[in-house]
């Protein structure tokens, strides 16, 4: 099952349950998922420290491991996370090489949304979207539960999501754009869609970009969402 391959969702580990649970497919090993790291037939792509993407200069480092042959495994993998801070640039580098991996070698990219990537790198993979057994691609419910929260709740929780990684907040924040938009489509004269839309992008912005104190930005937002 050599190959590219997308795969997608606003849920980290599970894009990283996912992709482990191919690797062992194709080789059929029980790894876990920190023993890639360690193998030389693993090569993972992601910003490098104190960068924002994954740039022109990976994207060739990644080709080149790639054209050389597995070193200790029957298969090589190229794993990209974040594919969706590729620069276009490194995107366009990969493009030959998406579309014909050589014959040992299995190429997964990892990321949030389907279609922040180029149409042109989509195409050319398989798409697989992350999902628990329980879990419905359209279903959000977190953010309504919030708005049905009293005051006092909402710093609670605020509190508490302030306490986890930035990425995963980041992911919280972008699962909560999702379920406003739905909403905002089945409600279109209801202006409060817009309004919360607005003000979780500009507090998801603030924490990828800036250093934002991660629970006061949480508090005020979590306060002045509106009710639907």
């Amino acid at each position: 099952m050599n190959g590219s391959v997308l795969i997608y969702g606003t849920n980290k580990d599970l894009r990283r349950e996912k992709t482990l649970e191919m690797v062992n497919k194709i080789l059929k090993s029980k790894f876990e998922y920190l023993d890639l790291y360690k193998k030389p037939d693993f090569l993972f792509l992601k910003p490098e420290e104190e960068k924002k993407s994954i740039g022109i200069s990976q994207a060739r480092e990644a080709i080149t491991f790639l054209s050389q042959k597995p070193f200790e495994l029957k298969n090589k993998f190229l794993i990209v996370l974040e594919a969706e801070k590729l620069t276009t640039q490194a995107q366009n580098a990969l493009l030959k090489t998406l579309e014909e991996p050589p014959s040992y070698a299995n190429i997964i990219l990892t990321s949030k949304l389907q279609n922040s990537l180029l149409e042109t790198v989509v195409s050319r993979c398989r798409q697989i979207f992350a999902k628990g057994e329980n879990e419905q691609q359209n279903d959000l419910e977190p953010l309504k539960k919030v708005i049905k929260m009293s005051l006092g709740e909402r710093l609670d929780f605020a509190q508490e999501i302030a306490k986890e990684e930035k990425e995963d907040v980041v992911d919280i924040l972008e699962n909560w754009i999702s379920e406003e938009r739905k909403r905002m489509i089945g409600a279109p004269n209801n202006l409060n869609h817009a309004k919360n839309i607005r003000k979780i992008i500009q507090i998801k912005n603030d924490l990828e970009n800036t250093n934002v104190n991660p629970r006061l930005s949480l508090e005020t937002l979590l306060l002045g969402l509106s009710e639907n």
